[in-house]
């Protein structure tokens, strides 16, 4: 993942006041209401932001609020890149062949492009990944998959620069650096041009419910100010994950819970407020929920205060996975960052290193993974043989001249036989060689949350039928996936339909 800073990558919210959101009539009601709307967006991530302005779009008035002081998620934070099929990304790359929806679900069914599409089911070490869509209702997913041409579109139309497409990963579509926040950015000032607000320090703690529909929200101000009612006909919950409540994590996650977070680092580049407030809140208005026993999304990353090098170069470069005993554990390409620190946990080895060649360093995406940066700040190490490189971090030196020297003689032939790599950008390597600081598997969000249909309606535990009035999206919603291009897809499709209902 590329490094943001906070000041660049997070905005504060502006502060409005009660008299500047107009009223909306509503339904009689035996709750008082502070405030109503036709749409409550309860999280100002990205996919409550596409919600918000997509409904907006749609003719509807739009309030959103959020428990943080800033807005754009956990998404401003992220390495921006998209999954979609046929656009004109793939037409300006020349990548027309099998890209189209139906190609880029089968591989979605496949399970092999992406954890978490990938399960693992049991909460052990060990476990058997079940690879395919093992989703309660796959049908939900499928709306996100038709609606990735739509998302690139409307990202692009904020500005946002796409980099060049990769043929050996036809469905990916990575941004430029820094690209998320100056998307969510753009969101909420289109939001506020439209006549929508949006409140920061401001967290929903109740869904109001009447007659079996949700009509609003309770909230209280995280600054110890008045809670406030907010009436609304459509609720949207877009809050995120569970990653930071033990409780839920204990009881769901069970061993993935004892994993440490984070993301840029241990313990750093993920907000520790991931709270799981829409789930509970949602479950205590009798939603079902889904998948909630599901592997969290899995990263790696170095110790605090040191650059980190994106696994995520896996995909896009030559690179090699090694453990502290100079040895690789898996296909680094098909299983791509989340495999690898998966197989480092399963195989019982407490972290990881990257290695690569002076190819790979000066290569056309070195600014892309800072490479000089993390050089210069003691993430990144250069020697000429593998020897002198085992020692600058503490790796085996017999075991990596061994890998090395196995890797060189496979890549010139173009047969990995340790592992079977079979992609390009499998190949030998040159001297001077390259290996990155010690990297921890790390989680950094939760699969699982409030299960919902094709139209993002949240179901009933009891009976499985929609809750009138009530929605979930993003990381929230149980029955996609925590991927950019899911999460916008999901505030899309509810911005259109809680619009108009």
């Amino acid at each position: 993942m590329m490094e943001v800073s906070r000041r660049n990558a997070i905005f504060g919210a502006a502060a409005l006041g009660a008299g500047a959101f107009l009223p909306q009539a509503a339904a009689a009601s035996v709750t008082k209401w502070d405030r109503k709307t036709d749409i409550l967006v309860v999280g100002a991530g990205l996919a409550g932001l596409t919600a918000a302005v997509t409904a907006l779009r749609h003719g509807a008035k739009v309030l959103v609020i959020d428990k943080r002081m800033w807005f754009g998620g956990d998404g401003v934070l992220s390495a921006g890149q998209f999954y979609s099929a046929r656009t004109k990304l793939h037409d300006e790359a020349g990548i027309t062949k099998n890209v189209e929806v139906e190609d880029y679900w089968k591989q979605i069914q496949s399970g092999v492009d992406d954890e978490p599409l990938s399960k693992v089911r049991d909460n052990l070490r060990l476990s058997v990944i079940y690879s395919g869509v093992n989703k309660h209702n796959p049908e939900v997913l499928h709306r996100s998959a038709e609606y990735s041409p739509k998302v690139v579109e409307f990202v692009q139309s904020y500005g946002i620069k796409f980099r060049k497409m990769n043929p050996a990963k036809p469905f990916q579509c990575p941004t430029e650096n820094g690209s998320m926040s100056r998307f969510a950015e753009g969101m909420v000032k289109e939001i506020e041009r439209r006549g929508g607000k949006v409140l920061g320090n401001t967290r929903a703690t109740e869904i109001v419910m009447e007659k079996g529909r949700a009509v609003g929200v309770k909230a209280a101000p995280t600054n110890g100010g008045k809670p406030v009612c907010i009436g609304a006909r459509s609720i949207v919950i877009a809050t995120g994950g569970f990653l930071n409540n033990k409780s839920m994590m204990e009881r769901y996650k069970r061993f993935w819970s004892k994993i440490p977070t984070g993301f840029s680092a241990v313990g750093e580049g993920v907000p520790p407020d991931h709270t799981g407030d829409g789930i509970v809140m949602g479950k205590k208005a009798g939603a079902a929920v889904e998948d909630m026993e599901s592997m969290p999304k899995l990263y790696a990353g170095p110790q605090k205060g040191t650059p980190g090098i994106s696994w995520i170069m896996f995909d896009v470069d030559t690179a090699y996975l090694v453990t502290k005993a100079g040895k690789r554990i898996t296909d680094e390409h098909q299983s791509r960052y989340s495999g690898c620190a998966l197989k480092l946990l399963s195989t019982h080895n407490e972290v990881g290193y990257a290695i690569f060649d002076e190819k790979t360093f000066r290569g056309p995406n070195r600014d892309r993974w800072q490479f000089e940066k993390a050089l210069k700040g003691g993430g990144l190490f250069k020697a000429d043989t593998p020897e002198a490189l085992a020692s600058k971090v503490g790796v085996d030196p017999k075991g990596l001249r061994e890998t090395i020297d196995r890797i060189n003689r496979d890549g010139k032939v173009g047969k990995d036989t340790e592992f079977g790599r079979k992609d390009p950008l499998f190949r030998a390597m040159t001297p001077p060689y390259y290996i990155t600081a010690a990297n921890w598997p790390l989680a950094y969000k939760t699969e699982g949350g409030l299960e919902v249909n094709p139209d993002f309606n949240v179901l009933r535990a009891s009976d499985e039928k929609p809750i009138p009035g009530l929605y979930a999206i993003g990381s929230t919603c149980g029955s996609i996936s925590t991927r950019l291009c899911d999460v916008v897809a999901s505030g899309l499709i509810v911005g259109v339909t809680a619009a108009r209902k």
